[in-house]
């Protein structure tokens, strides 16, 4: 049934034969795309067809990105993996790419400024993370696609929303996990503690 794929019994036709659970308009789907959203998909196939197995999600968004013809890169990265996000930002460079890099505690906004709840309530200041002054950043800087790294749930979703440029995602934060939140699911320890195992 279409909107409980996650517990699907129809043996996953979508993806084993081509056929789709409930009546669906072949031309009305592929109707949703528009000729950029045909390209990145085009690209994004053939990085998968191509490179299947062989590159990690950086050589992959790179990939991505010249197969595109992207050059100017936007990285939107918290501040917690700075030291992360300068080898990424290096990787990229290296690879021929202009990169524009925005963390998320810029413009240095007091968090008391919102009534925001404190990590260390015991300071006198702490930094609200801005999310969409990073992507207007990004925006004014007029990048062809956007990096998004290690921003925390919620402020994630209001960087992508907030971005003109596609936004990719390369990592997630998951301080419990460092930054592995799919270790919830793969681990038996946290399966358990979760209410997930069998």
């Amino acid at each position: 049934m279409l909107g409980d794929c996650a517990n699907c019994n129809a043996n996953r036709m979508c993806y084993k034969k081509g056929k789709s659970c409930v009546p669906v308009d072949q031309e009305a789907m592929l109707a949703l795309y528009d000729e950029e959203e045909r390209k990145i998909m085009q690209a994004a196939a053939y990085v998968e067809g191509t490179f299947y197995m062989k590159h990690t999600r950086l050589q992959e968004t790179a990939d991505f990105a010249k197969r595109m013809g992207y050059r100017r890169l936007g990285l939107g990265f918290c501040i917690g993996i700075r030291d992360e996000a300068a080898l990424i930002a290096k990787y990229f460079t290296n690879e021929g790419f202009e990169v524009i890099s925005v963390c998320c505690k810029n413009c240095g906004i007091n968090k008391d400024d919102l009534g925001l709840t404190r990590v260390r309530p015991e300071k006198p200041f702490e930094t609200m993370c801005n999310p969409k002054g990073q992507a207007r950043f990004l925006n004014d800087q007029h990048v062809d696609l956007v990096i998004s790294a290690g921003l925390c749930v919620g402020h994630d979703a209001l960087f992508a929303r907030a971005c003109e440029a596609p936004v990719t995602t390369f990592a997630v934060k998951d301080r419990v996990l460092g930054n592995h939140p799919m270790a919830a699911i793969y681990a038996g320890y946290w399966r358990r503690k979760l209410g997930l195992s069998e």
